[in-house]
């Protein structure tokens, strides 16, 4: 290799953009020429100025809202677990605080199958009936639609005909149940047992009483009722008024222009022989919380 004139000994053969006496341009030379490691390098530039970006757009707008978040803000409930201490205190929290924020319609969806079952805990009919109380005080101030999505027993059917009057609906695919309260004596002394039995007689009147004055129906009808676990279809809910009306997809619902000429036609034909009653006919589109106001309002 040649050396130029002027140049310090050793400099050409240090510099990368030097071929013999001709300078090649530097995005012809070795060095020049981008590596692997150079565009992952920038690759992970670019990543991180992105997630940069989304972080300060998530600090600006907020994150997406979590199902829970998202259903309470529709003011929506739902109870979708056999009922305990932290599930009853839960729901009593948000009722709380719904009727706080707004005299709008609070919209409760039941699928429960009452108490747990493996609780040996006594008193959990307490818990769900300080979930009742709380409903009845807080539709003075905005009404509880109630709906029964699957199964509704025991107790989860005392909150369901719980609802507003002419609010409480179901599924036509829904199964509801009345039983007495249920308890576990396991390993006691007869004293125990003896004293439990008393205070297990005192919850089903209790129970008995509040269902009454859901149903209309009499308290010594309703202990009678539910001696042993009695199951309903939504229509025969409605019957027994526990619920006011069964929910069915916009195209089978049926509608009675005249009530009374169509109610003596039923009954002549023995279809129907609940004279107290009204017949189970009133039904309507389960949409969203908007269409089901907007259907149970006509």
């Amino acid at each position: 290799m040649q050396r130029l004139a002027g140049s310090p000994a050793g400099c050409l053969g240090r510099c990368p953009g030097y071929v013999g006496k001709t300078l090649v341009p530097q995005r012809l030379t070795q060095c020049a020429r981008p590596s692997h490691g150079s565009r992952r390098g920038s690759v992970v530039v670019q990543a991180r100025k992105l997630a940069h970006l989304r972080k300060k757009m998530w600090k600006e707008a907020g994150p997406p809202p979590d199902l829970a978040t998202r259903l309470f803000t529709e003011r929506i409930m739902y109870l979708g677990m056999p009922i305990d201490s932290s599930v009853a205190e839960l729901l009593t929290a948000q009722l709380i605080v719904l009727v706080q924020e707004a005299p709008d319609p609070i919209f409760f969806y039941i699928n429960s199958t009452g108490i747990a079952k493996s609780t040996t805990k006594f008193g959990n009919e307490h818990e769900a009936i300080a979930v009742y109380h709380m409903m009845k005080g807080v539709q003075k101030f905005c009404p509880i639609y109630t709906l029964c999505v699957g199964n509704a027993f025991g107790e989860a059917a005392l909150l369901l005909s719980a609802g507003s009057p002419g609010k409480r609906a179901a599924l036509r695919s829904a199964t509801i149940m009345l039983r007495q309260p249920l308890q576990r004596l396991n390993g006691m002394q007869a004293s125990d047992i003896d004293i439990y039995r008393k205070i297990t007689r005192e919850k089903t009147q209790t129970m008995a009483k509040y269902l009454a004055a859901c149903t209309k129906k009499t308290e010594e009808q309703i202990e009678q009722d539910f001696a042993r676990p009695r199951y309903f279809n939504p229509y025969e809910a409605v019957s027994y008024g526990l619920i006011d009306t069964v929910l069915e997809p916009k195209e089978e619902r049926v509608v009675f222009k005249d009530w009374e000429k169509m109610g003596s036609e039923i009954a002549e034909l023995g279809l129907w022989d609940d004279e107290e009653q009204p017949l189970p006919t009133n039904i309507m589109y389960p949409g969203t919380s908007q269409y089901w106001r907007s259907d149970f309002d006509g």
